[in-house]
């Protein structure tokens, strides 16, 4: 029978390079504390809420075209389908976050809050609901199968284990001794394998991270959103789950290469959101600062990702600076198309 030690999980992960990354977040948390102050920070905001969305639902295997993205997040248009009713309920859930965070308790019943939320203008009837027959989490492989990872809970096993994880949680969280972080991702752990929901598990596991994240003071996703980096890192996504999730039905589970994921990866946002904030802050020409950001990357980079550094900056004016760069010689074109990427010369 499964039995939580949450608070001995948490601190069996006081290591040197846990402790090491639990610094850098830190420290870069403090570097970037004047972020709501910045020029135009909406702007920032709207493009870290659009992307999140996206990666979140694409992680859990609901997509739409770029079209209908534009349509539903800049032209303010209905959703159609049940995948634009799915994401346009997980936005609506990150605005409930945003709105109760500072005094809603973390309990089951607001758990289930926010899987109502992602169905709720689809199919209310499903949305909160907890599972009635066994899942699996899956892995799509690139012929079109699937690899089951990993055995989640039972039904009946459902309800007496989340509420003794969550009991376990707050209690935790009241306790110094538990480092937050680490308490978040073993909690998201821990989630995940029981997998209380038929469908929507990963998606809420987020909502969870985001809303645990702002209530412990760390709102960088906010600003640069984590879901977009964990589908930028999806395959370590996925080894680091499998790796802790390892014996977890016997208690014998190691959460070790899970919570180093999660950590690495609010770590990067904190990072990017310095970044992005030193670079909007250079008193020089946008020329220049379009230049900066390719330059900067080890890698070739989009236009996209050029507009969304420096979100400041109007579309028009970088597509004007890109091109001057380029007749230049200062950077190459690499792709050509709709897609094109430059890279440093």
């Amino acid at each position: 029978m499964k039995m939580f030690d949450l608070k001995g999980a948490v601190l069996s992960l006081n290591k040197p390079s846990i402790v090491s990354l639990l610094n850098s977040i830190e420290l870069y948390k403090g570097k970037t504390l004047p972020v709501s102050k910045i020029k135009k920070v909406d702007a920032l905001r709207l493009i870290a809420r659009r992307s999140g969305v996206m990666a979140s639902n694409a992680i859990g295997s609901v997509y739409i075209t770029e079209e209908r993205e534009r349509a539903l997040f800049v032209k303010g248009s209905q959703p159609q389908s049940l995948q634009e009713h799915m994401i346009m309920g997980y936005s609506n859930a990150i605005d409930l976050i945003n709105e109760v965070y500072k005094y809603q308790p973390f309990d089951r019943s607001f758990i289930s809050t926010l899987h109502y939320y992602i169905y709720k203008d689809y199919n209310p009837d499903f949305g909160g609901r907890f599972k009635d027959s066994q899942n699996y989490i899956q892995e799509a492989m690139s012929d079109g199968s699937f690899r089951t990872i990993f055995v989640s809970s039972a039904p009946e096993e459902v309800l007496p284990l989340l509420e003794n994880l969550i009991y376990q949680f707050n209690l935790c969280a009241a306790d110094e001794e538990c480092n937050k972080l680490v308490l978040i991702a073993c909690f998201m752990l821990d989630y995940m394998c029981i997998h209380p929901y038929n469908h929507g598990n990963g998606r809420v596991s987020r909502l969870i991270l985001d809303f645990l994240l702002k209530k412990y003071g760390y709102d960088v996703d906010d600003y640069f959103a984590i879901p977009y980096l964990m589908r930028q890192h999806l395959g370590e996504y996925i080894d680091a789950f499998e790796a802790s999730c390892q014996n977890w039905h016997d208690n014998a589970n190691d959460y070790e290469a899970f919570v180093v994921f999660i950590l690495k990866r609010i770590l990067e946002a904190y990072r990017k959101l310095d970044y992005i904030m030193e670079v909007n802050a250079l008193e020089t020409t946008s020329e220049e600062k379009v230049l900066k950001v390719v330059c900067d990357s080890a890698t070739p980079v989009s236009k996209t990702v050029v507009v969304n550094v420096l979100y400041a900056t109007s579309q028009a004016t970088i597509e004007k600076a890109l091109a001057k760069l380029l007749k230049e010689g200062r950077i190459q074109l690499i792709t050509k198309g709709r897609y094109s990427k430059y890279f440093r010369v």
